[in-house]
């Protein structure tokens, strides 16, 4: 009798080594697949070295930003401190005595020099010719005019945007554009230089500015 082979023998109902090829061959190729897979993606992955027999594990590096994306990350800027605070800044009276002439802008006021009614935008404080007139606080002087309806003029730069101006002084003043002055130093003497209220009993003109608009002097100046 002629002996039967292999395959004869498996397609004759051996339904066990059918499966077991079957589960041979899934094996492989899963493996195949995992292997495969594991290198295509940078997963960890072992290799064995020759020389000295030490298992490696290559790791996937850390991704580098692209240049654009770096680009695209703006810093955070804070902001710098101001450099011109609005400091209070205290004044004294430039010159002892009685305001004669009040602040008034809102309403016309007589002027006897020029017998017309107009507005005052400043204060004017009796004192004699010659009387010390002082900075009334800490500043710059910031100009001297000599010509003009108010005679020789001096203004005084402060903190916190404020001036101060002196009019109807002496023509010999005791400072010059550009000097720092301190609260109560001697800039100069009341004078008669006043053309628009030479009329009026002797006195110095002051007015003040906060950032360059007319505001009442009297109001900054100490209560009496």
């Amino acid at each position: 009798m002629k002996k039967k082979g292999f395959f004869s023998r498996i397609a004759e109902g051996k339904g066990f080594y059918i499966a077991l090829i079957i589960c041979v061959i899934a094996v492989g190729i899963g493996t195949w697949a995992v292997l495969r897979s594991a290198d295509n993606t940078g997963m960890g992955v072992t290799a064995r070295i020759p020389d000295n027999k030490e298992d490696v594990v290559f790791k996937p590096q850390t991704p580098v930003p692209s240049a654009s994306a770096s680009a695209s990350v703006k810093p955070v800027i804070t902001p710098s401190p101001s450099k011109n605070p609005q400091n209070p800044v205290s004044f004294i009276w430039p010159v002892n005595g009685d305001i004669s002439t009040p602040y008034s802008v809102d309403a016309l006021i007589y002027n006897p020099t020029m017998a017309d009614w107009r507005t005052h935008s400043g204060v004017d404080i009796k004192c004699d010719i010659g009387t010390d007139v002082v900075s009334c606080a800490d500043g710059k002087v910031a100009g001297i005019e000599n010509g003009g309806m108010l005679g020789t003029t001096i203004i005084i730069e402060h903190s916190g945007g404020l001036k101060s101006i002196y009019a109807n002084l002496n023509t010999a003043v005791n400072v010059s554009v550009g000097d720092n002055v301190k609260s109560g130093e001697v800039i100069g003497k009341v004078g008669e230089t006043t053309v628009s209220e030479a009329g009026t009993e002797p006195h110095l003109h002051f007015e003040m500015t906060l950032e360059g608009n007319r505001v009442n002097p009297a109001e900054y100046l100490p209560k009496r």
